[in-house]
């Protein structure tokens, strides 16, 4: 037990302010911690747990668990500590001890941290040991261990988790046997002995199973440019030592740098199915031969018991059984991101020999190894599962992407030229474990993911097989991003601040992307956009008796549509352009004619599409009542609203008024609500349009209804006058609606479908 000086008593008022603190920290520094649970998992992990084990990396994070775990269930957790923190400041000692951490080299540790458990308390365990700078944890024979700093050697992790759970699940069985079979005074014994007031109250705990969570915290990205702690360590003492200045330059980045910390609980490691049947019914006689839970643990049953020798061997075998299961469940709750894929790929790539490739080449297979792991059960970074973060890796630039290789390229380990990377032998040079971090995260970030077998088969595979990935396959890529971009986008705008104007749409047709496939072999293709406030569902009609006649048919989705009208107000029309150029990339790769059909501002958008790529796919553009001026006038005083409400912006978030009611002609198709941003970024589009010329070399046909009740008639004129092509045609439609398309009014569809050829 500790010493006579100490109490190993947790210290409520302690502990809370502790826990205080560490909230107030946490918004201080805008720590970003997210606590995730295995949706597979079939009850509370948090609660339901009673040893929780992490990985460990870093020093600051043997503080997170109790503090996460604490505000998930109200209840407080003990820790094991290195026994180095416990002697000297006898103040700092008696403050540990007070906050749940205990020595590991505390006599009769194991007896006292089981009935701390059986008393409600967590225990949190890092059964890694030491940190794991290098996250290398398994060898070339895909072995589990670690480096031992002490030992200076490779060892197996620690399994004083697995022996505690199975000796407190054995003291349960034989608990619950007694209680079933009238031998109350037994259970009396032991519940005089652990500090229950009546057995009933130790009953009730020993029904409950005993679980181990594992669990594996997760760090991204990992920095190692210098901060202001490194600066005034150096400033207070100049020759700090390397070990310190190293955690303080990664470890300080982890804190004041916007890192990510994402904390996964894995499936709960159930304790009572490792026993065997025959087993659970020994189990009772063998715990009667001990007389204290110290007598337990030690597995020192009475003399000439040969049950309790037999128990003993089986109880150790049973315990590297549930240590080598607890570990792999922890690896593999690790969160993969986008570093781990790279240097993953720039590992296996340099073992091949492949000292230099092209970056195209290399940004392809990266993002080909995204889409291959989304289609799997890993853990992915949400950074993976969003396409705005991670679509222009292969074309348009990666802002993680680029911070991780600016970070390679300071350490010399990759560095560009000629378009090409070039991998430095330094990749595969050992480095101790203090100097890894600082000289070669590739492999740490590497390591991290090498238990994931599954996974590093899949970026081998995609090593091997790119050169198979041809035009069409990269485009099916590109429309599953879209199709996953609605989801993400809606739930982005689902939250609690959102719900008071979404609860008013009504909008009930499907608002996302659609592919209709031809299955003729040299079928033309038809891009459709959609209009203001609706959705590919405005288009859809006209998309299936396009598709009837042969054609292949892409309907786009712009950005801010078809999800919530605060979507909407985030967004301004390069975003909606950027929607149209997607699903002309998407495409171009299925036909060698293509047609682009806009409706209203899609109109709009289709004319710049085919103005800013002159490409030579581009067959004819039918651009339908397209705005450039408006029956209501009142729609001139949109700027002055928009500028009011950025003024009041500063002092609230929501501005004068953020929406405009709406009545729109399709209720079911159409938001409810009109953003004023999104009206003046309508009408930026159309000053864009009137200010530069629109040269087209497709053909140009332009449809307007005489008398649109939204578009002012004589805006096809305007629009005529605009563009500068061989072939342009104005075609009046006999309409007093404004969404002819959605209705087929004067048979507009059939006239559509005529001029594609």
């Amino acid at each position: 037990m500790p010493d006579k000086n100490t109490d190993p008593a947790i210290k409520v008022s302690t502990y809370d302010l502790c826990i205080k603190t560490f909230r107030a920290t946490r918004k201080l520094l805008k720590l970003n911690i997210k606590l995730h649970q295995d949706e597979d998992a079939p009850m509370d992990v948090a609660k339901m747990g009673d040893i929780f084990l992490f990985n460990h990396f870093a020093r600051f994070e043997t503080f997170i668990p109790q503090y996460l775990i604490h505000e998930a269930t109200g209840a407080y957790c003990r820790s094991v500590a290195s026994s180095e923190f416990f002697g000297g400041d006898d103040r700092f000692t008696q403050f540990l001890y007070s906050v749940g951490v205990i020595p590991n080299d505390m006599p009769n540790l194991f007896p006292f941290l089981v009935k701390e458990i059986l008393h409600d308390r967590k225990l949190v365990i890092f059964p890694e040991g030491g940190m794991v700078k290098d996250k290398r944890v398994v060898d070339h024979r895909g072995k589990f261990g670690i480096f031992s700093r002490t030992a200076n050697e490779r060892r197996k992790h620690h399994r004083g988790s697995a022996v505690i759970a199975l000796a407190l699940d054995a003291f349960k069985t034989a608990l619950l046997h007694d209680y079933s079979n009238g031998r109350y005074r037994r259970v009396e014994r032991w519940a005089e002995q652990l500090g229950f007031e009546t057995t009933e109250q130790l009953i009730v705990k020993a029904v409950k199973p005993t679980i181990i969570v594992p669990s594996h915290i997760t760090f991204y990205p990992i920095r190692v440019n210098d901060n202001i702690l490194h600066q005034a360590a150096q400033l207070i003492n100049g020759g700090i030592n390397k070990r310190f200045a190293e955690e303080l330059l990664v470890e300080g980045n982890m804190l004041l740098k916007h890192t990510d910390m994402d904390i996964r609980f894995s499936s709960p490691v159930i304790i009572g199915e490792y026993w065997r049947w025959w087993e659970k019914r020994l189990l009772p006689n063998v715990v009667h031969q001990y007389e204290s839970l110290d007598e337990l643990f030690n597995l020192k049953p009475k003399a000439g018991h040969l049950g309790g020798r037999i128990h003993s061997i089986g109880m150790k075998k049973k315990s590297f059984l549930v240590r080598d299961d607890y570990m792999k469940s922890m690896y593999q709750a690790v969160t993969i991101n986008l570093s781990h894929i790279a240097s993953y790929l720039i590992l296996c790539l340099y073992r091949r020999g492949l000292k230099q490739f092209r970056c195209v080449r290399f940004h392809k297979m990266l993002y080909v190894c995204i889409k291959q792991l989304q289609k799997s059960d890993f853990h992915l970074h949400r950074s993976l599962c969003n396409p705005a973060e991670y679509g222009g890796i292969v074309n348009q630039g990666n802002t993680r992407l680029d911070q991780f290789l600016s970070t390679m390229e300071s350490m010399g380990l990759v560095h560009i030229q000629n378009a090409q990377y070039v991998l430095d032998d330094k990749l595969i040079k050992d480095f101790s474990m203090d100097d890894i971090r600082i000289e070669n995260l590739v492999s740490v970030y590497a390591n991290e993911i090498e238990p994931l077998t599954a996974v590093t088969q899949i970026i081998k595979s995609i090593i091997d097989n790119i050169k198979n990935i041809d035009a069409i396959n990269f485009a099916e890529y590109r429309f599953d991003d879209q199709l996953l971009a609605w989801h993400w986008d809606r739930k982005e705008f689902s939250q609690p601040r959102h719900l008071e104007v979404n609860q008013q749409q009504t909008a009930t047709e499907d608002a996302n992307w659609f592919f209709l496939k031809s299955s003729k072999a040299n079928a033309s293709a038809v891009l459709l956009v959609h209009g203001f406030l609706a959705s590919p569902a405005e288009m859809r009609s006209l998309g299936d008796r396009l598709h009837s006649e042969g054609h292949h048919v892409l309907g786009v989705r712009l950005k801010g549509h078809g999800t919530s009208p605060w979507d909407l107000r985030c967004r301004d029309w390069n975003d909606w352009l950027a929607s149209v150029n997607c699903g002309f990339d998407i495409i171009k790769a299925y036909s060698q004619s293509i047609h682009i059909v806009g409706f209203s501002t899609g109109g709009l958008l289709a004319l710049l599409q085919a103005a800013n790529h002159p490409h030579k796919k581009i067959s004819s553009v039918s651009s339908i009542s397209a705005p450039i001026d408006f029956i209501n006038k009142n729609l001139k005083f949109i700027p002055l609203l928009h500028h009011a409400n950025r003024i009041v912006r500063w002092v609230s978030s929501e501005g004068i008024m953020p929406f405009r009611p709406n009545q729109p002609e399709h209720p079911e198709v159409n938001y409810q609500h009109i953003p004023v941003r999104a009206l003046y970024q309508l009408q930026l589009l159309v000053e864009h349009i009137m200010l530069h010329p629109l040269k087209i070399k497709a053909r140009v046909y332009l449809y307007q209804s005489d008398k649109d009740p939204v578009v002012d008639p004589s805006s096809v004129e305007k629009l005529y006058n605009q563009i500068d092509a061989e072939q342009k045609i104005k075609i009046p439609i006999d309409a007093d609606r404004h969404g002819v398309v959605y209705e087929n009014i004067d048979q507009i569809q059939e006239k559509i479908c005529a001029s594609v050829e």
